[in-house]
């Protein structure tokens, strides 16, 4: 990787976490990728967290004159030959050339309805999930002129993966802060918690300091203590912070 590529990518690990406004840190990225990767378009697209049938939702893109081709995509997302990769537990960074033979590619509703009336080709995506829960999709495209995705591509996407999965769930849960909350009863069963250590771990993943849980709880710093040694070694962490990891 050249210098200009080191730097071009520093910045953009930048922008995620120092552009406070979510939306035009989503803009200013999709920007400042088209000049690490060379590219036709690109966007961000959110997962709809509020609806059953459809599945992403709120799309961004750069430049703005390819707006109409996501929210086209939308229409048909349910034919998406790619869907598959929002069911992954993990994020993946694929090009569409690895899913699917081109010839095959362009018989697609997905090609003919969104690619090519927007002289797209060519695309790579890569699934933004945090704990096995989906947040988001980046995807870029290219022309058939511009030729596919090369592997380097892929690898600085996936550089960039750790730091847009964290913003994404800061993002997610600064608008529900009950989205990462697990569900108490399956703690208590999984971990054998007590009533006060489940509620006591509630607090902590809901983003309560020490503090707060004591003052909440009208229990001493030194009760709080003994309940927080009983929950690590139960979970069997060593910490808090990986409190936030557990799966009930």
């Amino acid at each position: 990787m050249d210098n200009n590529r080191i730097l071009c990518l520093n910045s953009i690990i930048f922008q995620i976490y120092n552009i406070e406004d979510f939306d035009e840190m989503r803009t200013s990225i999709l920007n400042s990728l088209g000049t690490l990767i060379p590219i036709s378009c690109g966007s961000i697209l959110m997962v709809d967290h509020s609806s059953a049938g459809k599945f992403l939702c709120d799309p961004i893109c750069f430049p703005e004159r390819f707006l109409p081709m996501e929210q086209n995509y939308l229409k048909f997302e349910e034919f998406d030959y790619s869907r598959w990769l929002m069911l992954k537990k993990q994020t993946a960074v694929m090009k569409a050339t690895s899913l699917m033979s081109d010839e095959d590619r362009q018989k697609t509703a997905i090609y003919q309805k969104c690619f090519a009336p927007y002289g797209l080709h060519y695309a790579v995506d890569l699934t933004i999930v945090n704990n096995g829960e989906h947040l988001g999709i980046l995807s870029l495209y290219r022309s058939k002129v511009e030729g596919d995705f090369a592997d380097d591509d892929v690898f600085l996407l996936q550089m960039l993966s750790d730091h847009l999965n964290a913003r994404f769930y800061a993002d997610r849960k600064a608008q529900d802060p009950f989205a990462e909350v697990k569900n108490m009863n399956d703690f208590i069963a999984a971990y054998a918690l007590t009533a006060r250590e489940a509620e006591i771990l509630y607090l902590i993943l809901y983003g309560k300091s020490n503090e707060d849980i004591s003052e909440e709880l009208c229990i001493s710093p030194h009760t709080l203590k003994k309940h927080l040694q009983n929950i690590y070694r139960k979970t069997g962490v060593s910490g808090r912070i990986q409190l936030f990891t557990l799966q009930p």
